[in-house]
């Protein structure tokens, strides 16, 4: 099967400007929470901001943010945005004003899951797209923690695209891998996307394309910007690549 994909001009807007926004969530005692974040990047599938609490990745929080309203799904005529995001990556961070946490969400939808209401310290998983173009979650079967997962090492040439809620591509580049596993890539890009985006992931070589979620975007100590991408559904072929990359790393997973 070849793989074929058309990029059209227009993109998504990913906005990196710092506004406010107003987080709220539950601790593992039910107790609730809330604090003022500064939120550094924002598009209409996601946000990344700090605050000063850590927050676990797989829990559910909810915002309150002036988003523009042509990024909101809902509520376009009102001052502010209320909506739940699935917390994706939680990494410390030390500055000139002391330690924080910079964390980045997935937007699923302006409410929770009702099994929230009855277990606020459940874990979630991405598991899909709802209707209105935003992400879709389940209860994850554990805890997220990070355990040990056959990560390979290899640099697999890919096509990466960003898209639409009609899984409609909107802009992509050819690109390279610097890891892969069956849940997830990490790939070398400047692809101008935000934390919970939608991208297609797509590698001719082994005949795989995927849906997948932005879990993280960031710098290494090479310069080179990285994308770290976690496969929604689709799982990549592993077991047809050369074993020789294998490497043994510490992975977070969800499931």
């Amino acid at each position: 099967m070849s793989v074929i994909t058309e990029v059209p001009n227009e993109a998504e807007e990913v906005v990196s400007v710092v506004l406010n926004a107003v987080v709220k969530g539950k601790d593992d005692d039910g107790e609730s929470w809330k604090e003022v974040a500064d939120v550094v990047a924002f598009s209409a599938t996601g946000a990344g901001f700090y605050m000063a609490r850590e927050c676990s990745a797989g829990r559910l929080v909810s915002l309150m943010l002036p988003l523009p309203a042509n990024m909101r799904c809902y509520d376009h005529d009102k001052e502010f945005y209320r909506v739940w995001g699935l917390v994706q990556h939680c990494q410390k961070s030390v500055g000139d004003e002391g330690e924080s946490y910079h964390i980045g969400v997935a937007f699923i939808g302006k409410n929770a899951p009702t099994t929230y209401h009855d277990v606020p310290a459940q874990n979630y998983r991405i598991c899909g797209m709802n209707g209105d173009g935003l992400w879709k979650v389940e209860p994850a079967k554990s805890e997220f923690k990070a355990r040990r997962d056959v990560r390979y090492w290899q640099s697999i040439d890919c096509y990466v695209a960003l898209v639409d809620k009609n899984k409609q591509s909107l802009m992509g580049a050819r690109s390279s891998t610097e890891n892969i596993s069956k849940s997830g890539a990490s790939v070398f890009t400047d692809l101008d996307v935000n934390i919970g985006d939608r991208v297609k992931f797509i590698s001719e070589q082994y005949d795989f394309s995927g849906l997948a979620v932005v879990c993280n975007r960031q710098a290494g100590s090479d310069g080179r910007m990285r994308l770290h991408l976690q496969f929604v559904k689709a799982k990549f072929p592993v077991e047809n690549m050369p074993v020789a990359g294998a490497k043994e790393t510490p992975q977070p997973q969800t499931t």
